[in-house]
């Protein structure tokens, strides 16, 4: 414990002399002594995708197999493809990496006891290999799930000694968190400093420093927790977040010290400025727990914030009442407190005080608007919202939300079912904002609820006038097929045909351009051949490729593209590398995003990246680096697929070729479906999660996953985290969309859109189509799942094209 002391004031010491001379502000603390240069430890050699010389060694074939199975999620093949290339290898490296190949998969697998025994053996039987470091470190993290953290500590630092220079930046703040719960806290924020000294750092320094300032107060150092709260407080980077909870930190101790006033100040201060901080709300229930005066209004925003509606309410009617006049925003925030209260008619009311109280403020737009949604969506009163959107339009027509609200009042009638007055609402933007951002998408509307009312003609003239008016060519191949829609509706089979051929040809690659294409042999959308074959080289086919960039970008005829070059030697690369062997592929997609960011306008070193990226299985980032190449080039959409075929191999590429197939096959999807949908989910990357929740490569919500997972009683064991497996993510998405495709008598297009924004929203939408798929995909209300529909049905025809053959 002296000797803890001893560090910790040493470092107080120090860290008097450095507050002088630091240029930042938070650096409270120094390490005990400059921090010596360390040359990084030579990167892990990873499998690569370059052809393995012949005769292979049978256990290294097993290893390479091994590490797909592990990256596919498939557990219990990669640990009998391990297991044998252990047992099969005559060398110790090789042994090492079979036997870190088995520790890493039950690491994934939570079988924390296998992996832990596996691990042990590897790093006291070899001990020398680059592994065992690696081992170490998984044994740190294995021991801090287990909530041993003087075991983890031991391990961190063994990885650190092994590999030092590499990862430093992620395992100091890891072996801190260790140290921390340990109790060490002056080697805990030894640790943290280390990791905000290393290159590469991605945590935010704000976050490391709250961790100082814990572990300070720990320690029981209240006068540096001060000064290093106060610090990050002050600091320009913190955000209102880090802010209270400095707050927090600091009130509660102030509370501890007796100073019972400037913690008040404190817990005030975040009340009054951060009320959307959830230690904010900790604050406010701080100081109406000691009878401190609050302010009402902070009361009540707080209170809101944090989904405390009642409360909320409460607290905004005091404060409206005491005052002559109040702040719109109590007004304003109250209404809402009571739409969710399931008040509406009180809501309404409010809504209605703000625009009477408010004009000239931000809540008086959103008193109109909100007025207007509470009374479709919560009190199914159509004609009343559309006219409340209206009236604004009347009394204001000059003013920049005049055309939205226009627009929003012609879908609430397209809502409520009045299709004549929706067509008259939209019809009128054209000619009254023809510069606003959305008035062809308006008139456009008009034509398809023409066509929706059996009105084929005037939804033709409608189109023919949509199609004058166009300026892109996804809205021109719109408007043309809509006009062959309502030809073929009027019975003129010839002049439908006519229209949909122009339409083709006008975007190809696009939507409309391409389902014109299936109509024209009555094919229904996402059609595709049966006869495919979607084998391909690229080692065969990026020779042509560095050629055509060579040429493409007048580089010198002796540039060699066959390599990474010295972009093997950055920071970046070499830490993307020891990510990915650990596993952490999230980790690893950052790092060689971040390289990219410094190389995006360099077309060589853009190409020299595209085969290390696929060896990552960074399979988003691949597509888009390739995309870029292409893009640099100032190639378009159309252009793109003439480039040479191994740009598009990789930006659309056959991906999880085994499990997609697999899943197409026992769901009767064709291939290029599952690909389109893997694509536009999640770029073919099975590590990502959405700010909602979904997850996986097929991007599957926990609940959903539970759901199918117990129905089809596969994989055993399930576990929310095994959605980020993609050969469990593919096999319960294909199950799920197929399951949609069987609800909706079969229509893929009603499937995919369920998929996306839920069979409830689908139903309601596929019900107003009369079976008509193309009008289904128009009537949806929802851009962005319209998007959705239209991209993957755009990334199927492309397959198609790549990938189709004759018979």
């Amino acid at each position: 414990m002296k000797k803890n002391l001893l560090i910790l004031l040493s470092a107080l010491i120090l860290s008097t002399i450095a507050c002088k001379t630091s240029s930042n502000p938070l650096k409270l603390l120094s390490l005990p002594t400059e921090t010596p240069f360390i040359v990084p430890a030579a990167p892990v050699e990873i499998p690569t995708s370059t052809p393995l010389p012949t005769p292979t060694p049978l256990p290294i074939v097993r290893l390479h197999e091994a590490d797909d199975l592990l990256f596919r999620g498939d557990y219990d093949q990669a640990l009998a493809q391990y297991k044998f290339a252990y047992t099969q290898a005559s060398d110790d490296e090789t042994r090492a990496a079979a036997l870190y190949g088995q520790g890493l998969t039950y690491y994934k697998n939570d079988d924390w006891q296998n992996a832990s025994a596996t691990l042990g053996t590897l790093t006291a039987d070899y001990s020398d290999s680059p592994r065992a470091a690696l081992g170490e470190l998984l044994l740190g993290e294995i021991a801090d799930t287990q909530e041993k953290p003087a075991e983890a500590v031991i391990h961190y630092r063994k990885y650190l000694d092994r590999r030092p220079g590499v990862l430093d930046y992620y395992v100091q703040e890891k072996l801190g968190d260790s140290l921390f719960s340990a109790g060490n806290y002056s080697e805990a924020i030894n640790a943290y400093l280390a990791a905000e000294a290393a290159p590469g750092l991605q945590t935010s320094p704000i976050e490391i420093d709250l961790k100082i300032a814990r572990s300070l107060r720990a320690s029981g150092d209240n006068e540096n927790t001060i000064r290093q709260l106060q610090t990050i407080y002050d600091n320009p980077a913190s955000n209102e977040y880090n802010k209270s909870q400095a707050n927090l930190l600091l009130g509660q101790i102030y509370l501890e010290m007796g100073e019972t006033e400037q913690a008040y100040a404190r817990f005030q201060d975040s009340v009054n400025n951060f009320p959307r901080a959830f230690d904010s709300f900790s604050a406010l229930s701080a100081l109406i727990d000691a009878g401190v005066q609050v302010n009402e209004l902070q009361r009540g925003t707080i209170d809101y914030n944090m989904q405390k509606y009642s409360l909320a309410v409460d607290a905004l009617t005091r404060y409206i009442k005491s005052s002559d006049k109040p702040d719109p925003s109590a007004v304003y925030l109250r209404a809402l407190s009571l739409r969710e209260m399931q008040q509406y008619e009180n809501a309404d009311q409010d809504f209605d005080t703000l625009i009477e109280i408010a004009p000239g403020t931000e809540y008086f737009v959103k008193a109109w608007q909100e007025k207007a949604y509470t009374q479709w969506a919560y009190l199914d009163r159509f004609q009343a919202a559309a006219e409340t959107l209206l009236s604004y339009v009347r009394l204001y027509p000059t003013d920049s939300n005049a055309p939205d609200f226009l627009f929003e009042a012609g879908r609430i009638y397209e809502r409520g079912e009045m299709y004549q007055q929706a067509i008259d609402t939209w019809e009128r933007i054209i000619n009254e904002y023809p510069t606003y951002s959305d008035s062809y998408r308006a008139l456009f509307l008009a034509g398809i609820t023409r066509y929706r009312i059996l009105d084929y003609a005037g939804a033709q003239n409608t189109f023919q006038r949509s199609l004058v008016l166009a300026t892109t060519p996804t809205d021109q191949a719109s408007a043309s097929f809509w006009i062959g829609k309502t030809q073929f509706a009027q019975n003129d089979n010839t002049a439908a045909r006519t229209s949909w051929e122009t339409t083709v040809q006008i975007d190809p690659t696009g939507y409309y351009s391409e389902r014109a294409k299936l109509l024209l042999t009555d094919q229904q959308p996402l059609s595709a051949s049966p006869s495919y074959d979607l084998g391909y080289d690229l080692s065969g086919e990026r020779p042509e490729a560095a050629n055509w960039v060579i040429k493409t970008f007048n580089l010198p005829a002796d540039t060699d593209l066959s390599s990474p070059g010295n972009l093997s030697a950055d920071p970046h690369f070499q830490r993307a590398q020891e990510f990915h062997v650990l596993g952490l592929y999230s980790e690893a997609s950052r790092e060689m995003s971040s390289l990219i960011s410094g190389v995006e306008s360099d077309p060589a070193e853009l190409f020299r990246l595209l085969d290390p990226l696929l060896d990552l299985g960074l399979y988003r980032t691949a597509i888009t680096t390739s995309r870029q190449i292409l893009n640099l080039a100032q190639l378009n959409d159309a252009a793109t697929l003439k480039a040479p075929v191994y740009f598009n191999h990789i930006r659309f590429g056959a991906y999880f070729r085994e499990d997609v197939l697999k899943a197409a096959q026992n769901e009767n999807i064709h291939p290029f479906v599952l690909f389109s949908v893997l694509r536009q989910e999640s770029m073919f990357e099975g590590f990502v999660e959405s700010s909602a929740g979904a997850r996986g490569i097929m991007q599957i919500m926990p609940a959903t996953g539970q759901e199918i997972s117990s129905g089809m009683g596969w994989p055993a064991n399930y576990k929310n985290d095994d959605l980020f497996r993609p050969m469990v993510s593919i096999r319960l998405g294909a199950r799920y969309l197929a399951r949609q495709r069987d609800y909706f008598g079969g229509n893929l297009m009603a499937a995919l859109a369920a998929y996306n924004a839920g069979p409830g929203n689908t139903e309601i939408w596929f019900n107003l189509a009369n079976q008509d798929t193309d009008l289904f995909l128009e009537i949806i209300r929802y851009e962005e799942t319209r998007r959705y529909l239209t991209q993957i049905a755009e990334f199927n025809g492309i397959y198609s094209r790549l990938y189709e053959r004759m018979p």
